[in-house]
């Protein structure tokens, strides 16, 4: 018990002591200022951040015809890249959309495969007639819950026949789906 005390207090010690080393090393945020300079009136933006501690010469501005090119040319900038945002937005939301189609595509196949091995299960334990195969595995692909509509999950009925007709050992032709 003294050991599990004596090992509670100096972990308390030690992140007290980490904390106050945190507190004290904190360095104090710099504000940085951002002139944008523009050497043609459309061509590259070069930004020039200053600290306000450093010693640089302010230039007086010659006319404010410069500032109205800075400003085109950031206009012009920030026009571009929104552009370039919204093209990746709908590529994205396109890429987005196809992947679901597949995943749905997918999923209907895998209930396809599913409701082909349950129909077959039926004929074989002579619930349904041979001619309803079809009719049936309409059925199961379209059966949906009535509470939420959600499609109902057929994987357990199928593994049942499944595991039916390997017990009795069919090799039924409408099993190999």
């Amino acid at each position: 018990m003294p050991i599990f005390q004596y090992s509670l207090v100096g972990l308390a010690i030690a992140g007290l002591g980490m904390t106050a080393f945190g507190v004290m090393t904190k360095k104090a945020q710099k504000f940085r200022s951002v002139k944008v300079v523009t050497s043609e009136p459309f061509g590259e933006l070069r930004i020039e951040s200053q600290s306000p501690g450093s010693k640089t010469k302010k230039e007086p501005q010659s006319s404010t015809g410069n500032e109205k090119e800075t400003t085109g040319a950031v206009n012009d900038v920030l026009n571009k890249l929104e552009t370039e945002l919204k093209q990746m937005k709908m590529g994205y939301e396109d890429h987005r959309q196809q992947i679901e189609s597949e995943r749905m595509e997918l999923e209907q196949k895998e209930r396809e495969r599913l409701a082909k091995i349950i129909s077959a299960g039926e004929i074989m334990t002579k619930e349904i007639a041979p001619d309803r195969f079809n009719d049936r595995i309409k059925h199961y692909v379209e059966l949906k819950n009535e509470v939420t509509g959600k499609p109902v999950d057929l994987s357990l009925l199928a593994a049942k026949f499944n595991k039916m007709r390997k017990t009795m050992g069919s090799n039924d032709e409408l099993f190999s789906v």
